[in-house]
């Protein structure tokens, strides 16, 4: 874990550069079909290793997480649309998530995330069709290996896929193991949600058996205030007219960093 989160902080650092360069790169070059799609595939690639280093930093539980008091069935529900889409017509889901539940505590982008994860993973064990079952329930649970003592929201997504042998569901979360063929994913999937799930103080549960399907449960603590309430649009406040230029100091460790963020503050005027 150490290891993965200081190499995937590293690389972070070097995509934003690469990122930023891009981004001024297709701003200032001359307008042209090719370097065009030279410069966007680039910024393709750069995105999807800024991606993976993510998916490294939340499985070392490094990853900087903005948790609050999240309803739980909200978030499903609003993600209902986008999660029937990514599982297609062959799987039929279906949503338990009762009223009146206690708000968790949580990340809620890194959460939609592993909830999507765990969806595209259940569909992808099913490729006949089947059926998938995304539920929430409150659990309260003695001192366990995995988790404190205490209340939690158990967020369950159940398949009725092909299932998981013992040997693969004692190491389907380790980094980079994927049943999967080759290019079809990365094997970081499960292991990102159990660090974000342990980052969280929770945990990440599997149960498998061969033909009967899997079923996963994200077991996240229970929050202490009331669920956070949509934001409204901010009223941003009338430009203030100035009468001299100001200075702006940007200060970074990593020198192409510096020059790379410099570049794009002087583009921006």
């Amino acid at each position: 874990g150490q290891l993965t989160g200081g190499v995937a902080h590293d690389f972070n650092n070097l995509l934003t550069a690469v990122i930023g360069n891009l981004e001024l790169l297709s701003k200032h070059l001359p307008a042209d079909a090719k370097t065009a799609r030279l410069i966007g595939g680039a910024m393709q690639a750069a995105q999807r290793g800024a991606a993976l280093t993510q998916r490294l930093l939340a499985f070392a539980r490094h990853q900087d997480l903005e948790p609050r008091a999240v309803d739980l069935a909200d978030l499903v529900r609003g993600m209902s649309d986008l999660l029937r889409r990514s599982i297609g017509t062959v799987v039929e889901m279906k949503l338990e998530l009762p009223d009146g539940l206690p708000a968790a505590h949580v990340d809620t982008n890194q959460l939609e995330l592993a909830l999507l994860n765990l969806v595209v993973n259940s569909r992808d064990a099913m490729p006949d069709g089947g059926s998938l079952t995304i539920a929430l329930e409150l659990a309260e649970t003695a001192a366990a290996p995995d988790l404190a003592a205490g209340r939690y929201l158990r967020l369950s997504v159940s398949d009725t896929g092909a299932g998981m042998d013992a040997d693969t569901l004692q190491r389907a979360v380790e980094p980079f193991f994927s049943t999967k063929e080759i290019g079809k994913g990365t094997g970081l999937g499960l292991s990102m949600i159990h660090g974000l799930a342990q980052q969280l103080h929770g945990a990440l549960r599997l149960f498998s058996t061969p033909g009967c399907g899997t079923r996963a449960e994200l077991w996240l603590p229970v929050a202490s205030g009331s669920a956070a309430a949509e934001i409204g649009p901010a009223t941003l406040p009338a430009p203030v007219a100035r009468s001299r230029r100001l200075k702006l100091l940007f200060v970074d460790d990593d020198f192409l960093i510096s020059l790379s963020t410099v570049s794009l503050l002087e583009d921006l005027g």
